[in-house]
């Protein structure tokens, strides 16, 4: 009876990679816990409430899908109004002027306040903040730097010969690139100033010369209209003034009214999430994890279609980060090293390097600027650190399981020796091995009965023998 041949598997791949995202996982819930109890619902009595949204870090397309239902909630349910607290860095163009459209467009009035003390309002959160009815900032805080920073295929921003914006194209692209996004910039932050009657040169200069100043200063420029230190205080003094909203002028009624804060719901919250640079990098690296280990051990099925998940869920989130190709480069690199661990005899040395080069490549992977919130270096680093081992790891299991000594089956039976209990001739004859009796012939000569003879080949059941 032919016995398969036994060989390591990939359940021990398996067992690991289901570690790594059960980790993963506990992370993602922790941190969608922590940030749906940041702000308590507070009990409305009566119809008489507003909204508040808090908006805290980059502007991406998961802060654009928060204000968008936070919106349709102020609307349907009859809020007094929607108090958009801010405090970010900036963000995306896209979604800022998806943003930007909704707010113009909205039935109830949008009242940000850039808050709590100490918050900053740059990039896109300017032009935000000069799009809405009411702008309102606390003592401590700061307003500017908003011109466009365009991010390159290599990550890194255009690079023109001349700092001066000339005032008509020329030949060279790069110039020709800026001078539009400034100039596009300019007249888009001047056309929100004139709608709400705001101060619009310093609008431009926040462009121009990516200026910043506190709130005591942007309150004298006519940059914003009142200071708070709380969205309480935004209600009582914002009660009586006259608003811009896309019907005509309207006059705020927020006497005594309460606020009811806005919790974002686990979706919200996931996306969110998802935009953290060191999580896109931990999951574009857990998904080639998954996929190398699926082909290093076909048939396993769970790492690799965990691994897509986790590659698709990484495409989503760099896609709302600039992207450093340089860093994505290193990451290709160190897996095609590691692969060529297990062709290639380097006493480790190609493993090394790939796991190394997955560590650089996490750490440059992402280019942060004013886009997103800078992202913690040992983090990254860790990360690639973490994942390449677990990548050496598989290699290892692989070179081991291609090297390891046959067990049993028929790559065993050839390794192994008998007693023949019978002449054995060319044609025919029998062996004892393994308490089994197995039909065998001589592969030259006539072997005498009782001997010790080592099999040479098989041919189903019988077997090619030669003394030992």
């Amino acid at each position: 009876m032919e016995v398969k041949s036994i060989r390591p598997t990939g359940s021990r791949t398996a067992r690991m990679f289901l570690v790594l995202l059960l980790s993963l996982s506990a992370i993602i819930a922790l941190n969608c816990e922590k940030n749906g109890q940041s702000g308590g619902t507070r009990t409305v009595q009566n119809s008489e409430f507003a909204y508040l949204l808090e908006i805290d870090g980059a502007i991406t397309p998961a802060t654009l899908e928060q204000l968008e239902d936070a919106l349709n909630r102020a609307e349907n349910d009859g809020a007094r109004a929607l108090v958009l607290q801010l405090d970010t860095p900036g963000g995306l163009a896209t979604s800022m002027d998806s943003m930007i459209r909704r707010i113009l467009s909205a039935r109830v009035p949008v009242l940000t306040f850039v808050g709590p003390p100490g918050a900053t309002c740059g990039s896109a959160g300017v032009y935000i903040l000069y799009a809405s009815h009411l702008a309102a900032m606390a003592p401590g805080t700061n307003i500017g730097s908003a011109t466009p920073v365009m991010i390159g295929a290599g990550g890194e921003a255009p690079t023109p010969k001349s700092d001066e914006i000339p005032k008509e194209a020329g030949a060279d692209d790069q110039v020709n690139l800026k001078r539009k996004q400034i100039h596009h910039a300019l007249a888009q932050i001047k056309s929100l100033a004139e709608y709400h009657g705001r101060n619009a040169d310093f609008g431009q200069r926040t462009v121009s010369e990516a200026a910043n100043v506190t709130s005591t200063e942007a309150l004298s420029l006519g940059a914003i209209e009142i200071m708070v230190t709380s969205p309480e205080e935004l209600l009582e003094k914002a009660n009586g003034r006259r608003v811009r909203m896309l019907e005509g002028y309207q006059t705020l009624r927020l006497e005594k009214i309460q606020i009811k804060r806005l919790e974002n719901g686990f979706r919200a919250r996931f996306l969110a999430l998802l935009a953290n640079p060191a999580l896109a990098s931990i999951l574009m690296m857990l998904g080639i994890l998954g996929i190398m280990a699926e082909i290093q051990y076909p048939g396993t099925i769970f790492p690799g279609v965990i691994g897509g998940i986790c590659l698709i869920l990484g495409l989503y989130a760099l896609q709302t980060l600039p992207v450093n190709f340089a860093g994505v480069g290193l990451l290709l690199l160190g897996i095609v090293l590691m692969i060529l661990e297990i062709k290639v005899i380097s006493h480790g040395m190609l493993a090394v390097s790939g796991v190394i080069c997955f560590a650089l490549g996490a750490v440059m992977l992402v280019r942060s600027g004013e886009v997103v919130e800078k992202t913690t270096i040992a983090l990254l680093a860790g990360t690639g650190l973490a994942i390449g081992s677990a990548i050496a790891s598989l290699i290892y299991l692989a070179r081991k399981s291609q090297t390891s000594e046959v067990v049993s089956g028929s790559e065993q039976i050839l390794t192994e020796t008998g007693i023949t209990t019978t002449d054995v001739t060319e044609q025919d004859g029998q062996i004892r091995m393994h308490s089994e009796i197995w039909q065998a012939r001589s592969e030259s000569g006539i072997i005498p009965r009782g001997l010790e003879v080592r099999v040479v080949s098989r041919s189903g059941l019988l077997l090619t023998v030669r003394p030992k």
